[in-house]
């Protein structure tokens, strides 16, 4: 079996041009923005290499990699989670949207072996739609899967102990079925489990106990690991059973965001705040991915001293006094990195992009979401968090929260531990080598085969 490594080196990097699908999820804005730093980054390598991305989201958030030369496709490929708002779900349709769409599988499934076939695909990347991944064993290519999380888990962890819990662990077996297609994994900061690569019991990823010093308390980097990227041996099987040449891998990566791009004072004065204004108050960023914030009719619920900027405010709500709207297409990191501290949702979008700016970071619990267990853990590893319960944000009572996080640093205070910013360049330098060893290991077994068939002819047939 083939070991697929990290690093690599100018003479491994690929020469030719190599089609890229990546298949991003509908649900949040998380993944668009982590997918587009990631499609950033593969059309930056030497290669040129050619990138499809592939959602049920609009184009309007994928614009930014539209522009540098990716090409969007719009189709139906995941089931998602619905969330009437930010912090909330609502379990009943979310498990009626997955069987709906496990029933149109098998037309959807052939419906992307056939596109695949004809773009020339090369490789699926999955953030994190399961079913692209069979569709890519079908279509003979391999997937990758790039996230800090799988939807089984999270399907699972709406079982309740209710007469819904048969139905959907019976669907939740489908999807780990599916996302077995795949032979790599690109672990993300903040992860959970994923049953399709990793069987542990452990929801959240731990750091081992070392053998060395085995009384000293152990703390990893991220996901467990001691450094990154880190490699390990996936202990579940593949769902391909023909083929076993390539061994399935997880690779742990530092921090995959998006960087800001334009500096403070020039974004709060796009925003039209007046200079006078934030050279005297400290500026809360109001940012919950791009999902419903409810009907607002907060009065006052900044501290004295603070003003608020609003991302995706719904257009029929009045916003209170001290509060600024941002424009829809506003870039986000920018806003990250000039706000004294966000509010909103445990999403890996937000969290990443607090840690990777140093903001301080005041979240509204999602209990329905496992997601967050895992997020939590990075943001208490990595930066800041402080909790604000949904009833005092829906009640406007965010002053302790804000002026708690308001002393935080946003960042890790143990240099050894600090998780490194280049986790998109990595994972794209890792992508192309996988198609390269996977190409190889392909070849290599075909012409075994054809060499065992060309033995096996009998004397008399020559």
């Amino acid at each position: 079996m083939a070991r697929l490594t990290v690093n690599t080196t100018a003479s491994e990097a690929s020469s030719k041009p190599f089609v890229f699908c990546v298949y991003v999820s509908g649900h949040g804005w998380g993944h668009a923005t982590r997918a587009n730093q990631l499609i950033f980054d593969i059309l930056k390598l030497p290669a040129n290499h050619k990138v499809y991305v592939i959602s049920n989201a609009s184009d309007f958030i994928f614009q930014g990699v539209i522009q540098v030369g990716a090409i969007y496709r719009q189709a139906d490929i995941d089931a998602g989670v619905v969330q009437p708002l930010a912090y909330t779900v609502d379990r009943d349709q979310t498990i009626s949207n997955l069987k709906v769409f496990l029933e149109r599988r098998p037309d959807t499934l052939q419906l992307e072996v056939d596109w695949l076939n004809q773009v020339g695909a090369d490789c699926v990347i999955c953030d994190a739609p399961f079913l692209p991944c069979a569709a890519a064993a079908q279509a003979g290519i391999p997937a990758a899967i790039a996230s800090n999380f799988t939807f089984d888990e999270v399907y699972k962890g709406l079982c309740e102990g209710d007469e819904l819990d048969q139905e959907i662990r019976q669907m939740v077996e489908i999807t780990i079925e599916d996302y077995r297609h795949a032979d790599l994994l690109i672990r993300l900061p903040g992860a959970i489990r994923i049953p399709s690569f990793d069987d542990t019991e452990n929801l959240v990823p731990i750091t081992p106990i070392s053998s060395t010093f085995p009384n000293e308390k152990n703390k990893g980097v991220v996901n467990g690991k001691m450094q990154l990227p880190c490699t390990s041996q996936s202990n579940v099987r593949s769902s391909n059973n023909n083929r076993k040449r390539f061994e399935r891998r997880i690779i742990d990566v530092p921090l995959v965001f998006r960087k800001y791009h334009t500096e403070r004072e020039e974004v709060l004065q796009g925003l039209g705040i007046p200079q006078e204004i934030y050279d005297t108050h400290k500026i809360l960023l109001l940012s919950f991915g791009g999902q419903a914030l409810g009907k607002g009719g907060w009065i006052d619920p900044l501290p004295e001293g603070w003003i608020c900027i609003v991302c995706c405010a719904p257009d029929g709500v009045t916003l209170p006094r001290n509060f600024y709207r941002a424009s829809r297409d506003a870039y986000v990191p920018d806003l990250t990195n000039a706000a004294d501290v966000v509010l909103g949702k445990l999403g890996y979008g937000t969290c990443s992009e607090c840690i990777g700016h140093g903001t301080p970071f005041v979240y509204v619990p999602r209990p329905q979401f496992i997601e967050e267990y895992g997020l939590l853990k990075l943001m208490h590893d990595q930066g800041s968090a402080v909790e604000l319960t949904r009833q005092d944000f829906e009640s406007g009572n965010w002053g302790a929260a804000i002026q708690k996080a308001s002393t935080m640093s946003g960042r890790c205070e143990e240099p050894e531990r600090l998780v490194a910013h280049n986790g998109g360049q990595i994972a794209a330098q890792t992508l192309e080598r996988f198609v390269i060893e996977w190409n190889q290991l392909s070849r290599s077994s075909l012409d075994q085969v054809t060499e065992e068939e060309t033995t096996s002819i009998p004397v008399e047939a020559i």
